[in-house]
């Protein structure tokens, strides 16, 4: 190699999450079992890659964005299909082995699932998974299952017209539910519905959720409200903990802990009482930290790797390949950056003061 290339970032904060960047040890570069050896400082290896193809969105949800939205990014400054693909070839060499594709909204992305072949078809990752609002899911369902999406979450944080409306601003709930039964149709493999609670909106409608999604075989999670973009200016009585939420679906729900897979996302899931085959998956991203157990890394649409979901910063992956660096430089880069990962992301921690003005719709929620 021929030098180290500087590491570009949209502030002057270190790029990995704020913490300083040590040189990587040897001793953290691979383990038994691992195909690559992508990891932090804390021992994470990093397994699943949130890619944002998009910081456009077709709702403007209370806890996402201001009633006027965010301004999206120009089309020059959004990866190209070719430089996505060219990215996870990099992070697949290091051992990434889930690309989630997630916006904004992705599915306002045009020829989403061309990409989706051309990830699976060259680059070699074949667990995809897709997180979207699916209003307009139904038209481009059987197209995404041909091209190699094995899963999806589909966001719904209430199952009446008129509160999911409210939520999302506008929001067509007709329009979400043709989407799913067209995913259920195609063949999807796996199919979940996230609800984001808010206090005073839908914390007390969740057990209609839970049982409208088991009706239909779907699995309902629940995500505590995060301080992050608009859900911070909700301040910290919006947020309704796991153990509420568990506590006004106890007659829904076996007396059991919350199971985690680590091969998937942060969710814990408790059985249905009465039907052991059935779910309800928790997020508890406030009260229930699980950042220890984190595997995730993100890039923006505007090509920003992310550490964390909290990071106001990243170093810019698209800019080093539009100045022609190379594939091991790109990977250096990427090491570097994510060896500095921070143990957790400090929301609500008394007497810390971090910097959470990160718009959801721009890093990938």
């Amino acid at each position: 190699m021929a030098g180290r290339l500087p590491i570009v970032c949209d502030s002057d904060a270190p790029v990995g999450d704020g913490d300083p960047i040590d040189p990587i040890p040897l001793a953290a570069r691979g383990t038994a079992g691992y195909p690559g050896w992508l990891a932090d400082r804390h021992g994470r290896h990093l397994r699943y890659l949130r890619l944002s193809v998009t910081d456009r969105c077709d709702l403007r949800c209370v806890y996402c964005m201001p009633e006027d939205g965010v301004p999206a990014s120009a089309k020059e400054d959004v990866l190209s299909f070719e430089e996505i693909v060219r990215l996870l070839r990099v992070f697949k060499g290091l051992g990434v082995e889930t690309v989630r594709f997630t916006g904004g909204e992705p599915l306002v992305r045009r020829n989403l699932p061309e990409l989706i072949r051309m990830v699976r078809d060259e680059v070699g990752i074949r667990d995809l998974a897709l997180t979207t609002n699916a209003t307009a899911l139904a038209p481009l369902a059987k197209a995404l299952v041909q091209a190699g999406l094995q899963r999806i979450n589909i966001s719904v944080d209430s199952v009446d017209p008129e509160l999911f409306a409210r939520m999302t601003r506008g929001g067509d709930l007709s329009k979400v539910i043709a989407g799913i039964e067209a995913i259920q149709a195609a063949g999807i493999a796996e199919i979940k519905l996230n609800a984001v609670v808010v206090r005073g909106q839908n914390d007390e409608r969740v057990a209609e959720l839970v049982e409208w999604a088991w009706a239909r075989g779907l699995v309902p999670r629940f995500i505590e409200l995060m301080p992050l973009g608009e859900a911070a200016n909700l301040g910290r009585d919006a947020v309704v903990s796991v153990a509420e939420l568990k506590q006004q679906l106890a007659p829904l729900l076996a007396d059991e802990a919350p199971q985690h897979r680590s091969d998937r996302g942060p969710a814990g899931y408790v059985p249905a009482r009465h039907h052991p085959d059935r779910v309800v998956g928790f997020i508890g991203a406030v009260t229930d930290n699980f950042c220890h157990r984190c595997n995730r890394v993100r890039i923006t649409a505007r090509g920003d790797l992310r550490a964390c979901l909290a990071s106001p910063t990243g170093a810019s992956l698209r800019d080093l390949m539009r100045a022609q660096s190379s594939d091991e430089a790109l990977s250096l880069v990427v090491e570097e950056a994510l060896y500095g990962k921070r143990e957790g992301h400090e929301f609500y921690v008394p007497g810390v003061d971090r910097h959470h003005a990160v718009d959801m719709s721009r890093i990938g929620g």
